[in-house]
């Protein structure tokens, strides 16, 4: 893949890109002396991988279907979600790998879980409160989103974890970066930074 010939990528989809083909992950991770890790399993609910004619796997984003990448692309299989559980069967090898390196750089105390979670309801521009048409997809995407992070929890126990599950925040028609069920109105993200100064000044 080229992504040099694809000018319609701001810098930081670019680079996006680039770290996705050069899998560098645990190296990076390893060099920075990161203090806390902050995982998120929001791209394996909605994505999953693409495996090319040439051996590369790549994520599945937005990014390679908006930018021509996905079409220019010899894609010789597609992991998705029409099958959720064929899909959490195969997604759990790769999680084992890739715990199991993990733990070899950031000790799971560390490790912070964002256990996430969409939201079935958002403020429309005028401030009342609707309700996604789409709610039963979103709630089974919840459902399969906190079975990924069972599972994940179960691996590493001992993972810190900011679960807003039970907060009342909803998404915010006015939201700067766009309108979705994945995107929530500004003090969802107040009170998630709230909590985060909060685990990581508390060792």
């Amino acid at each position: 893949v080229y992504i040099e010939k694809y000018g319609n990528m701001t810098n930081n989809e670019r680079r996006t890109v680039q770290d996705d083909l050069n899998k560098g992950f645990f190296e990076k991770l390893e060099k920075s002396k990161s203090d806390y890790l902050l995982l998120d399993f929001y791209p394996d609910v909605l994505r999953g991988p693409l495996w090319l004619e040439g051996g590369e796997i790549l994520s599945l984003s937005y990014i390679m279907e908006q930018t021509g990448i996905l079409n220019d692309s010899p894609i010789k299989r597609l992991l998705d979600h029409s099958d959720n559980e064929a899909f959490f069967q195969e997604w759990t090898t790769y999680a084992d790998k890739f715990i199991e390196k993990l733990l070899t750089i950031m000790p799971a105390e560390k490790i912070i879980l964002n256990k996430g979670g969409f939201t079935t309801k958002y403020y429309d521009k005028n401030g009342v409160v609707q309700e996604y048409k789409i709610k039963m997809r979103i709630e089974r995407n919840n459902y399969f989103w906190e079975r990924l992070n069972n599972y994940f929890l179960a691996k590493v126990p001992t993972a810190q974890v900011i679960d807003f599950s039970k907060k009342p925040y909803i998404g915010d028609f006015y939201y700067p970066f766009g309108h979705s069920f994945s995107h929530f109105e500004s003090g969802y993200y107040k009170d998630f930074m709230r909590e985060m100064i909060y685990i990581t000044e508390r060792e």
